[in-house]
């Protein structure tokens, strides 16, 4: 992110979550933005504890965050968002995306290459994904029921969320394979 006086920062989409979720709460330490990270949009955005270490100095030295060490105790770094990281975010969010969605399915995969061995246990593979994504769904539900009533915008990204499971599900039970 190093640029000239003339250059602005771009930000990442890693850049984007790192001053985002700075910019929802209070000052969070690395620790903290990867816990919240897991319970959030780790669920749709795989995001690498390891990236979000390099992130947070980047920002900082890009002046969109700030990071002070505590004195005492387990002297952990607390970073809060800037009002120029406050800036480029609102330009991130605002600036226009011709990027497609993309599907990150191990399972999809499997069953794509699944061709190439003989006698692949398909019905295995179509068992398994369905346990994963009924199970996907209950956590998802569990979440949505317990923030019912919630106009949060976070919160509207859930029920993309809930539909994809209901859609892999109906998926992966019609690519059981017929039976004898």
């Amino acid at each position: 992110m190093s640029t000239t006086a003339d250059e602005p920062v771009a930000l990442s989409s890693a850049s984007a979550v790192v001053l985002g979720l700075l910019a929802a709460g209070t000052a969070q330490t690395t620790y903290e933005l990867k816990a919240a990270i897991e319970t959030s949009i780790g669920y749709f955005w795989p995001f690498p504890s390891s990236q979000l270490y390099a992130e947070t100095k980047r920002l900082e030295a890009a002046g969109f965050i700030t990071g002070e060490q505590e004195e005492f105790g387990r002297r952990r770094r607390l970073h809060r968002i800037t009002p120029a990281g406050r800036d480029a975010l609102a330009a991130w969010l605002t600036a226009v995306t011709d990027r497609h969605t993309e599907i990150r399915d191990i399972g999809l995969l499997k069953l794509f290459l699944s061709d190439a061995v003989p006698d692949f246990d398909i019905g295995g593979l179509v068992e398994r994904q369905l346990a994963l994504h009924r199970a996907r769904l209950a956590e998802y539900s569990a979440i949505a029921a317990a923030y019912e009533g919630s106009t949060s915008a976070s919160l509207r990204t859930l029920a993309l969320g809930i539909a994809f499971e209901e859609v892999a599900i109906e998926f992966w039970e019609g690519s059981a394979p017929a039976g004898p």
